[in-house]
């Protein structure tokens, strides 16, 4: 998230949407009341006797809405916002009924609040935090996945197809390939980011050459004993030893040990552990959560979205950290059969 103004006494937050996990923060901090000052669409519709009634133009408005309900689409990674509109930056914008917006990475927004909480700007704040993003690259000479990772989220970029064969292929024919996979490597770097590679054999260490020889600033982690590629290999290549090695103390590490940890105390029937929102709910409020992870498919297991949010709120409230687990990874898995929620508790606690 990047903040580009904010002042609580004045009641002002101006910001960038960047990730998944800044929605899910977003979705913690907007409530009913607040007004959200925004770019959106609308359809104009011309007034005329022989106007078609379906038919209007569409033009980019700034919008000042009064919100009444929000909702999260962690699923397609939006956030929906619906209330009435009190400001427009076109006077022909109609501001009777009821009027919806959507909120998605790389949109820009401003929350006007009348008082926020102190949890609300630690929210806002801590999500600024640097965390250490790395491009992960599995790679041979037939196929390379590229996927991002930036806090406990991955995303899959693209995949790339050599068209090579196998020892048939003389190496001078396999550069084009290598500067189509560095190419699509460059266009996801930001700057700060670290980059992995990893797959069978040596072919990978060209990959890793042409990467120094074109970004010199940024570090290049060649990863051995990796034998899987492409947007599978990317996936698995994050719980591997090596990469958690060079990802230590990174959020995506400190999720994975945390549901290990989970997995553990329920396997030894240890109490200081809970599962499921009823179960994790009671623990919030009595202040014996150590720590929770939440899956970005939790909606999936019906649970009610105002009731989680309460829940998450509380925990951070009473000093434990809240991480969102990717569900397309496998400790995100392990989150959703568990309900979709757990939590490590500082003392044995039984709920009723």
């Amino acid at each position: 998230m990047i903040l580009t103004e904010f002042n609580p006494k004045h009641g002002r937050c101006s910001l960038i949407i960047e990730s998944a996990e800044d929605l899910w923060i977003l979705r913690r901090v907007i409530s009913k009341g607040d007004i959200i000052v925004t770019r959106s669409s609308r359809v104009i519709k011309d007034e005329g006797e022989f106007t078609r009634p379906d038919k209007g133009e569409r033009v980019k408005v700034t919008i000042a809405l009064l919100v009444e309900d929000v909702r999260l689409d962690s699923s397609v990674e939006r956030i929906r916002l619906r209330g009435s509109i009190v400001e427009a930056s076109d006077e022909s914008i109609s501001k009777t009924g009821s009027h919806a917006i959507t909120l998605s990475p790389s949109h820009p927004l401003t929350i006007k609040k009348e008082r926020w909480t102190p949890l609300e700007e630690k929210l806002v704040r801590s999500s600024t935090i640097f965390s250490r993003r790395f491009v992960v690259v599995t790679v041979d000479r037939r196929e390379a996945g590229v996927g991002v990772l930036r806090g406990s989220h991955l995303s899959i970029i693209t995949t790339v197809e050599s068209g090579l064969g196998g020892k048939m292929s003389e190496e001078q024919s396999s550069g084009p390939y290598v500067t189509k996979v560095t190419d699509a490597i460059i266009r996801s770097l930001k700057e700060g980011d670290e980059i992995v590679v990893a797959g069978p054999g040596n072919f990978k260490n060209a990959i890793v050459n042409e990467l120094k020889e074109r970004v010199k600033s940024t570090r290049v982690w060649p990863l051995e004993g990796f034998e899987s590629t492409g947007a599978d290999g990317v996936r698995s290549l994050v719980k591997n030893q090596a990469f958690q090695e060079v990802a230590k103390g990174s959020m995506l590490v400190e999720m994975q040990q945390l549901v290990s940890e989970v997995v553990r105390r329920i396997s030894i029937g240890d109490s200081k552990v809970a599962y499921s929102l009823p179960r994790v709910k009671e623990a919030a409020v009595a202040g014996a959560v150590e720590a929770c992870a939440v899956s970005d498919d939790v909606f999936a297991a019906g649970l009610d979205e105002e009731d989680l949010v309460r829940v998450l709120n509380t925990i951070e409230g009473k000093g434990g950290p809240v991480y969102l687990a990717d569900s397309s990874l496998e400790f995100g898995k392990q989150v959703s059969a568990f309900g979709g929620i757990v939590a490590l508790l500082r003392y044995p606690f039984r709920a009723s």
